[in-house]
């Protein structure tokens, strides 16, 4: 493919930190702001004397929508009520659904399983950068849930830079709001407990987020986090530290902040990853990237999209003998078509001169496909492996130890 991710990750380098701020996208006017407020609003940044302003580069993704009363209602799905149920079954049935999220803290210090939905909607911005996208109208992953705009890592109308302090501020007051919003319709208010560092490609901006979590321990806020990586850039952060860039061992420094890793796994040979992506990233860089995130005392949480079922077994099997247990870590996520990929996918189609609605539905096919095979093929490898079923326990019980 014709993109650089490397070298595509040093030149958005240069406009995605700029005097201590980052670039982020605006979701107001966005495909994926549509898609991701159905629920809970878009959130603004609140200024320095408390005030909301018209810029909205804040959203909350109700992750598990059948835990959440109002998601459950919005997304028609059977509203699974916690406060009836014991810690076991809670766990149960998050672990059965597309996103066991909430119970990636489990292991935390007065972590309470009444109180997972405080883990279940996050705060999260959006690194505007990534370097799997070419600038391009369809750039970067074909499935992608963000729209172009929104990834190519140019400073223009839909992006905002932002400071940490105001970050933090509009946190705070995101957060009283959520807690009036679910109060208000008359259900019990929480408090939203997790910030996620999304993108784009966040570990673009390591600096900025690690100086953001100095900043909630300096304030003793208690949340936790999740940062998201496309695993391509392990060796980026390493030229970045040796440039001075990153300050030495910046990993192992974020690590010791409340932060898990969402480990987006492309591509389970050359061919797959490439084709996901429109990129070139290695299979040799995405093993890496995993390996170094370990290594720095993350925890890590690998999802996968769109394997290639003749590939994936043989993957996990390698996997396996570079890291104790990886594949006991693995979901598999399904593909579903939201604004952004539709537009994504109906632009090529274009292109190719066929019919926008039989090409989305014919690629839908392809990955609910792949999706059901990737299921079956991680189940059978882990009851032979391990003996046990895919789901049946939580990952965060699951220790990760690189060989």
């Amino acid at each position: 493919m014709g993109t650089d991710s490397v070298q595509r990750a040093l030149e958005l380098r240069k406009t995605v930190v700029v005097d201590g701020k980052v670039l982020v996208a605006e979701f107001q006017n966005t495909l994926q702001g549509a898609d991701t407020s159905r629920v809970i609003d878009l959130m603004p940044v609140v200024d320095s004397s408390g005030r909301s302003t018209e810029r909205y580069p804040f959203r909350a993704k109700v992750n598990v929508k059948e835990i959440d009363p109002i998601a459950a209602a919005e997304y028609k799905k059977p509203f699974f009520d916690i406060r009836d149920k014991s810690d076991a079954e809670i766990e149960k049935f998050i672990n059965s659904t597309e996103f066991d999220f909430p119970l990636w803290f489990k292991k935390r210090p007065g972590f309470k399983m009444q109180e997972v939905q405080s883990y279940n909607p996050p705060f999260i911005l959006q690194v505007a950068a990534c370097n799997f996208h070419d600038g391009s109208s369809q750039g970067g992953c074909w499935y992608c849930f963000v729209d172009d705009e929104s990834n190519d890592g140019i400073p223009k109308k839909g992006k905002m830079r932002l400071g940490i302090e105001e970050t933090v501020d509009s946190f705070i007051a995101a957060r009283g709001k959520v807690r009036d919003f679910y109060s208000a319709a008359g259900y019990a208010p929480f408090d939203m407990k997790v910030i996620r560092s999304s993108g784009g490609e966040p570990t673009l901006a390591l600096d900025w987020i690690l100086n953001m979590w100095r900043e909630i321990g300096k304030r003793g806020i208690d949340v936790v986090g999740q940062l998201d990586s496309n695993l391509s850039t392990g060796r980026v952060v390493e030229d970045f530290e040796r440039r001075g860039v990153y300050e030495p061992q910046i990993l192992e420094k974020l690590a010791q902040f409340p932060v898990k890793v969402l480990t987006a796994i492309k591509g389970t040979d050359q061919q797959n990853l490439s084709d996901n992506v429109q990129s070139n990233p290695s299979l040799e860089d995405q093993e890496h990237s995993i390996i170094r995130f370990v290594k720095s005392g993350f925890e890590i949480f690998p999802q996968m999209y769109n394997a290639n079922p003749a590939t994936l077994k043989a993957f996990l099997e390698r996997m396996d003998k570079v890291i104790e247990n990886f594949s006991l870590r693995i979901h598999v996520g399904p593909l579903k078509v939201y604004g952004p990929n539709a537009h994504r996918l109906a632009t090529k189609a274009a292109l190719l001169g066929i019919n926008p609605k039989a090409y989305i539905e014919a690629q839908k096919k392809e990955w609910d496909y792949n999706f059901q095979r990737g299921c079956e093929i991680l189940e059978g490898h882990l009851q032979s492996r391990f003996g046990v079923g895919y789901k049946q326990v939580s990952r965060a019980d699951i220790p990760l130890k690189v060989r």
